[in-house]
């Protein structure tokens, strides 16, 4: 490839992340809609996996293709030895219900950026920045005061993110073992507010409100490991072991608390601080993911994956565990490509399939609630450069209906693109 050509590819790729990057703090805000379970914690989580791993039901932790970046496991990173830039987006369609209230919600955000680079032929090096968890919950409800005629009306809204910007160490050792590290930094900012007025409808209405602004700021590793085993001869059939895991994390943060009191839409007084810049911490709870996978390479791969997170153990700046409890899934996945060689396009095309079923680490009335789903997947090569566009479509349900719980029944579109070319390789004229 002509030194033009790298610079051409390079500048496009910078300028993609320069435009993602910019948007970015405009589009995470909005979460994926409302969301009533991310008024606990820091919010709903969103998955490591890229689009490719989501469409095989996030499972994978111990097999990568080289082709796309695997995010399960840092490990994996070291597969890939062309540099990689890979942008993803994420749309989510939900249906809420309750006991007596259903609506129909709708959000979109940036799903992650990432770039991979093999710095020496089996160290690869690699930088992401994803959202890390969102608050977006917004609950309205009108009830009688206690002992009086007057209604009450409460309006309860939460809004933030936290991010997560990684930088990835992978290392082959070996033939068959590899070994990574991620380093992250997590940082973001959750507002909550909570608002009361009692209802009397003669022009006295007092609103009173109450509001928090919670700043996070930290560092949390994982790290991980694959084994790759082969089966057969010339690499045509593969066992695959790995696993990662996530340390447990304190989280430093700094929290203000104010109280306002209006009338009818005007202030009255200067809002009251009740804690300002108050700095405390909030624990994130170890987690780990296990597989296994049969891959015959470029033509069938079959993989299911594990992965438990200790949420029993979390705790919250005001040092409770608001009813968290440990969480399990079980990840399934296949991906086939019908010919890696062919001359037909639709021959090159990676298809995905993918289960997933666990328990959540939300639990009402001591009802854990379960959280099933699944998925399908296409990934389309551009060219025959290793360009691919990749769309990934997951359906599913989390909690049931009950007087502590809300039913959640989502669709999720995810579309990635992978953009592959050769730096830092020494030029050789013959």
């Amino acid at each position: 490839m002509s030194l033009y050509s790298r610079i051409k590819s390079l500048s496009a790729g910078l300028l993609l992340a320069g435009l993602f990057s910019t948007s970015f703090s405009a589009l995470y805000a909005q979460g994926l809609g409302n969301s009533p379970y991310s008024v606990l914690g820091l919010g709903e989580s969103y998955s490591d996996a890229f689009a490719a791993s989501q469409s095989m039901g996030e499972a994978g932790v111990s097999v990568s293709n080289g082709i796309h970046i695997n995010n399960l496991n840092p490990a994996l990173w070291v597969r890939n030895r062309y540099t990689t830039f890979e942008f993803g987006t994420i749309g989510q369609y939900k249906q809420l219900a309750a006991p007596t209230a259903t609506q129909r919600d709708l959000g979109a955000n940036l799903a992650y950026l990432a770039i991979a680079f093999p710095a020496a032929p089996k160290w690869t090096l690699g930088f992401s920045l994803k959202p890390y968890s969102f608050v977006d919950f917004e609950s309205r409800t009108t009830d009688k005061v206690p002992g009086t005629i007057y209604d009450a009306y409460y309006y309860y809204t939460g809004r933030g993110a936290v991010n997560k910007a990684a930088f990835t160490n992978a290392f082959q050792i070996g033939k068959y073992l590899s070994v990574g590290l991620e380093s992250s930094y997590l940082f973001g900012n959750i507002r909550r507010s909570s608002e009361s007025q009692l209802l009397i409808g003669d022009g006295r209405d007092y609103l009173i409100g109450r509001n928090e602004r919670t700043s996070y700021g930290d560092i949390s590793f994982r790290g991980g490991a694959a084994l790759r085993l082969p089966l057969k001869e010339n690499n045509k059939l593969n066992l695959n072991l790995g696993g990662s895991y996530s340390f447990g994390t304190n989280l430093n943060a700094r929290q203000t608390t104010s109280f306002d009191l209006s009338n009818n839409s005007f202030p009255i007084g200067q809002p009251d601080t009740l804690t300002n810049n108050e700095q405390g911490g909030v624990y994130l709870p170890s987690q780990y993911r296990m597989g296994v996978s049969l891959e015959w390479p470029f033509r069938f791969t079959i993989a299911a994956d594990y992965e438990h997170q200790a949420w029993g153990n979390y705790r919250s700046f005001a040092n409770t565990n608001e009813g968290f409890a440990n969480s399990s899934k079980f990840h399934i996945g296949a991906e086939y490509i019908p010919r890696f060689t062919s001359t037909r396009y639709l021959d090159l095309a990676a298809y995905r399939v993918g289960f997933t079923h666990g328990k959540s680490p939300y639990n009402p009335g001591g009802n854990h609630l379960n959280d099933t789903s699944v998925s399908l997947g296409i990934t389309l090569p551009i060219g025959r450069g290793g360009n691919s566009f990749t769309l990934s479509l997951i359906g599913g349900q989390r909690g049931v209906i009950s007087n502590q719980a809300i039913r959640e029944r989502y669709g999720r579109v995810l579309l990635g693109l992978s953009l592959t070319d050769v730096w830092f390789v020494k030029q050789r004229i013959d």
